[in-house]
């Protein structure tokens, strides 16, 4: 468990200046455009390209830019907002790397009124039962296994890489 952990935050370092986002734009809205995960050679994307998509993202008022679709695997760039709701997966696992911002996690306990959103494998709901709370701030990481509810509330700035991957 800890080489996959080890091996989760090495990604997440490698692709850190890569970004977030499920692909989706706001709201499940249309998929974005993601380059295809390179097979023979390394990919990179400098820092100040990073902050020009999320500057990007918030004059179109969109909270998600897939930048690598890797099939079982992608990494995206996002923009987390305050009343975001809460989400489960069913197959896939979230890796999040706080870059800017603050924000308190939610995670764990039952997902309310949760309803299956169409094409992709979460249930998005109204809010969380039960859940644990943590504070998050830039640099740190969050491991969001499949079939775990997690939200954030007291969002304030957050920006964040986000690695989701199928574990089933």
């Amino acid at each position: 468990m800890r080489t996959f952990f080890l091996g989760v935050i090495s990604a997440a370092a490698l692709f850190g200046v890569w970004g977030v986002a499920h692909g989706r734009g706001q709201a499940g809205g249309p998929a974005a455009q993601a380059a295809a995960a390179p097979k023979d050679k390394a990919a990179y994307f400098a820092t100040a390209d990073i902050h020009g998509i999320w500057k990007d993202l918030e004059a179109r008022q969109v909270i998600n830019k897939r930048v690598l679709e890797g099939g079982a695997y992608s990494i995206n760039i996002r923009i987390v907002k305050e009343g975001d709701a809460p989400l489960v997966h069913a197959s896939s696992a979230d890796v999040w790397v706080m870059m800017e911002g603050t924000a308190t996690a939610i995670t764990g306990g039952a997902l309310v009124d949760g309803k299956k959103r169409p094409n992709v494998d979460d249930e998005a709901g109204s809010a969380i039962r039960g859940g644990m709370e943590q504070a998050l701030k830039p640099g740190d990481v969050l491991y969001v296994p499949p079939g775990v509810p997690h939200g954030f509330k007291d969002v304030k700035g957050f920006r964040a890489y986000l690695i989701r991957f199928d574990t089933k």
